[in-house]
């Protein structure tokens, strides 16, 4: 009779079959929490073709956002808050441009150099707002990548923690923000899709940054290299992410349809989902192999 070496197998993941140590707690590839009784032993894996690995490490990656966002909610703060910032800054905006208008109508009479300064004010007001609200965005999304990974790492979110992060680098993520618009901006010029292409190549270019403590150049190295090494669980965070997006556009929709309830609802979907697909670019960004 053949020995039984099941007490030899590696200890698996019950979601996404990572190895596991065996006084493990959690996962450190999906994050899931692992109680005594989770954890699965198997004796002799039937090795898998690589699309086929491919497709389960896109499904386990989704599942494991889900997963991650339950148990810590807090991490959609950022977006929410972020929001919020957006919103108060446009009430400014509108309220300064209208002061302006108002100002230069009352000085010159309604005359051509009193409108032509308000207008000029206007402009460099709008840039301003534009510029504040690009970056209270960039700030959102990085305090959610910190976050993101602390999770994947085994340690609780927090948002003050993840803020301070992210100040402390906020000239590489700044830089590397510029970078990425500049290269994609650049190869959008020559017709959409290879700006399309350029963002494939640099979507993990700030999860490089916050998480692999690499300039601005470097996680733009890191990110191409690691979509090129990965390319197909690369293309399913696209495919997940655009279904993603889909599904929630729809759902906003019919939420418009409920008068006040329904648009905060349809924010609060919104800011769900940058988090989410933020949580999923970083888990992907943490578990592809690395050459």
């Amino acid at each position: 009779m053949a020995p039984d070496r099941s007490s030899d197998s590696p200890a698996l993941c019950a979601r996404c079959g990572s190895p596991l140590a065996a006084d493990a707690r959690f996962c450190g590839r999906c994050g899931l929490t692992i109680p005594a009784d989770a954890v699965q032993r198997v004796p002799d894996p039937v090795p898998a073709g690589p699309g086929a690995a491919e497709g389960a490490d896109t499904v386990a990656d989704f599942l494991a956002g889900v997963d991650i966002l339950k148990r810590y909610p807090v991490i959609v703060a950022p977006p929410l808050i972020a929001m919020g910032a957006v919103f108060v800054l446009a009430i400014l905006f509108f309220g300064s441009a209208m002061g302006l208008f108002v100002a230069g109508g009352f000085a010159w009479r309604g005359r051509g150099p009193g409108m032509i300064g308000a207008a000029f004010g206007s402009v460099l007001l709008a840039l301003v707002f534009l510029a504040a609200a690009m970056a209270v965005n960039l700030i959102s999304s990085a305090v959610v990548v910190v976050m993101a990974g602390d999770v994947l790492a085994g340690r609780a979110p927090g948002l003050s923690g993840g803020y301070g992060r992210v100040m402390a680098r906020l000239g590489d993520v700044l830089g590397t923000s510029i970078l990425c618009s500049l290269i994609i901006g650049v190869a959008t010029l020559f017709l959409l899709i290879p700006g399309l292409i350029a963002a494939f190549f640099l979507m993990f270019a700030m999860p490089a940054v916050l998480l692999g403590d690499a300039g601005p150049i470097e996680s733009l190295r890191r990110s191409a290299a690691l979509v090129r090494d990965n390319v197909g669980r690369a293309l399913g965070l696209v495919a997940g992410a655009a279904v993603a997006c889909v599904v929630t556009w729809v759902a906003s929709m019919a939420l418009h349809v409920v008068p006040v309830i329904g648009h905060l609802a349809s924010v609060l979907m919104s800011g769900v989902l940058v988090a989410y697909l933020t949580v999923v670019l970083v888990r992907v960004f943490q578990t592809v192999p690395r050459r």
